[in-house]
């Protein structure tokens, strides 16, 4: 390391949260390469020279996930990533710090290490094997079989946390599920994910319909099976209610999906910077995950003014019954329960969604970076 300013390589094969890293590490001069697949050219705040696209394993996975196989998504990213690794590896060797995301960085820490270089790990989702039993059991719970690349994957992911010097989590139930599983407390560092208040505001609802916004993959994995089984246990009006559901399909939907297509409306694609409109004509926000590190869209959804119903195992912090509601996974009940309460009393609704939007300004993109660079001086002892 060079006195004071250590240069860090970053690698990110996604997008995730990985630009607002990149942009706190330039912030403090310390970036010294970002290293993904494609850069999103409407991202700012990053100088070109800094940025090393590795464009040929997105291409690819997005060639392997449209193979007629019902495990080419999976397969996709883990033969995706693994190239990726083996290509940003060679960037390795400039870093002081390493720091990728799971599962893009196991060949490339090696090399890091070589050099006598500090090893960080990013993990914004449960440990792997708390995943794996929730996502098996919930498979079978609807005749799906968990694809066996899920396995490879989390061999390697595992693999990192062992040999990484320290692990970067995105919450206290990350953190939770980690220590469970036997990782170290030490090695690991919290850092709360955050929103940009630049693009998430209060705005005017223009109907009188009771629209229930989902966000996120249409997945089992996101309970979106429960969210459907519970806004139709709630028996809502259909003329003055909607479930609208906002996402990319993924494979397994098709075990649940077809049971309730007269219920719901569907938007596959909309914009990240088109959002806003849609969270404007919402009421209420849901997220019924089995597993979510963090869920960025809770803290976009709230700071739009909408109440929250989350699960217990939603990482973002929300504080039940001020602004919204914390509930069980796979609690289809719960869901019908809340949005029942949350259609009949609006005068509460509209005060938890206040509740949540003034709550989550705290969490800002700004305040994250804040965080990343205090837990990097900490670890390089830099004042």
């Amino acid at each position: 390391m060079s006195k004071n300013f250590p240069q860090v390589v970053l690698v990110s094969g996604n997008k995730f949260h990985a630009y607002n890293i990149a942009r706190g590490l330039h912030r403090a001069g310390w970036l010294h390469r970002f290293v993904t697949t494609i850069y999103d050219k409407h991202e700012t705040g990053l100088p070109p020279r800094l940025v090393q696209q590795i464009p040929l394993p997105a291409y690819f996975t997005l060639a392997v996930m449209q193979l007629p196989l019902p495990e080419a998504q999976m397969w996709s990213y883990y033969l995706g990533d693994n190239w990726f690794d083996h290509a940003a590896s060679r960037y390795a060797r400039e870093a002081d710090v390493y720091h990728v995301f799971n599962h893009h960085g196991l060949h490339g820490m090696r090399i890091a290490k070589q050099r006598k270089a500090i090893t960080i790990v990013e993990r914004s989702a449960a440990h792997p094997l708390v995943q794996q039993r929730l996502l098996v059991e919930e498979y079978a719970r609807y005749g799906v079989r968990y694809p066996l690349a899920n396995k490879h994957i989390n061999d390697k992911q595992l693999q990192e946390y062992v040999e990484a010097d320290y692990i970067f989590v995105a919450s206290d139930f990350v953190k939770r599920t980690m220590i469970a599983e036997g990782v170290p407390e030490a090695k690991m560092r919290k850092n709360f994910l955050g929103f940009s208040p630049e693009h998430f505001y209060p705005g005017e609802k223009r109907d009188d319909v009771f629209r229930v916004i989902f966000v996120g993959a249409i997945s089992l994995q996101k309970g979106v099976q429960h969210l459907l089984e519970g806004f139709k246990r709630a028996g809502l009006p259909p003329t003055r209610s909607e479930l609208l559901l906002i996402g990319e399909t993924f494979p397994d939907a098709s075990s649940f999906l077809p049971k309730y297509e007269s219920i719901y409306r569907h938007q596959r694609f909309v914009p990240h910077s088109e959002l806003v409109k849609l969270y404007h004509s919402g009421s209420v926000f849901v997220l019924p995950s089995l597993q979510d590190g963090f869920g960025m869209v809770v803290y976009e959804a709230a700071a739009c003014g909408l109440p929250l119903v989350i699960t217990e195992n939603v990482g973002a912090t929300v504080r039940d019954g001020q602004d919204g509601f914390v509930i069980p996974i796979c609690d289809p009940d719960s869901i019908a329960a809340k949005l029942r309460y949350l259609f009949e009393h609006e005068d509460e609704r509209r005060r938890m969604g206040e509740s949540a939007r003034v709550y989550v300004n705290q969490f800002t993109w700004a305040r994250y970076q804040d965080q990343v660079i205090q837990r990097y001086r900490e670890i390089l002892k830099i004042s």
